[in-house]
């Protein structure tokens, strides 16, 4: 009777001890499954803007858009020229951006010594005298 309580008690433990090794497998499993969605998940938005910024380097390189910039920016435009721009919708909205409000700063003191030169100003810290 020892002898096969024994022998039982071996079967269960090889039982449990495959059971364990199972379990073990089952959740390396499912961490690289998870890491792998996360990497695809990753890729997937990565090429989503690499697509977008494509898309926005082509229009930045063309040449209507860089006379846009000469124009605009820079001021190059001829003295008859009136500068108009006509885009769809979409591409106004997605390279327009939201207009800020301006906040008013505060009215800056102006200082005797902002309308003298360097020699007035050095007569009138050494002397406290204005040479005006």
């Amino acid at each position: 009777m020892k002898k096969e309580q024994y022998i039982f008690l071996i079967l269960i433990a090889i039982i449990l001890y495959l059971l364990y090794l199972i379990v073990d497998y089952k959740y390396k499993e499912y961490k690289i499954n998870n890491h792998i969605e996360v990497i695809d998940n990753n890729n997937s938005k990565m090429t989503e803007n690499i697509s977008y910024y494509k898309e926005q380097l082509e229009y930045i390189n063309t040449k209507a858009y860089k006379n846009k910039v000469l124009k605009e920016e820079q001021s190059m435009k001829n003295k008859w020229e009136i500068v108009i721009f006509i885009t769809n919708e979409d591409k106004y909205n997605r390279f327009s951006k939201d207009e800020v409000t301006l906040v008013a700063s505060p009215q800056v003191e102006r200082k005797i010594q902002d309308s003298m030169d360097i020699f007035e100003k050095w007569m009138y810290f050494l002397f406290n005298k204005d040479i005006r």
